[in-house]
């Protein structure tokens, strides 16, 4: 999934979405609050929200290789 990179291998390997943004009925762009990422398979890929406080906004990285040894 992803890069095949699992989140801990960081930036430059797992891959990620950053600035994310929904939009209203107006059409206005609004930062999702509350967002908490999950996975029911960790050992296949995982996510991990990032620094709600950067230059990056709602941001999260996700990856892994999929099915491995430890993902049948």
């Amino acid at each position: 999934m992803g890069s095949g990179h699992f989140v801990d291998e960081g930036f430059k390997k797992a891959s990620y979405f950053r600035n994310l943004m929904t939009i209203d009925e107006t059409n206005t762009l609004i930062e999702p609050q509350g967002v908490y990422p999950t996975t029911g398979h960790d050992n296949c890929y995982n996510i991990k929200a990032g620094d709600a406080g950067s230059s990056w906004g709602v941001n999260f990285f996700y990856g892994g290789p999929g099915q491995n040894e430890r993902c049948p």
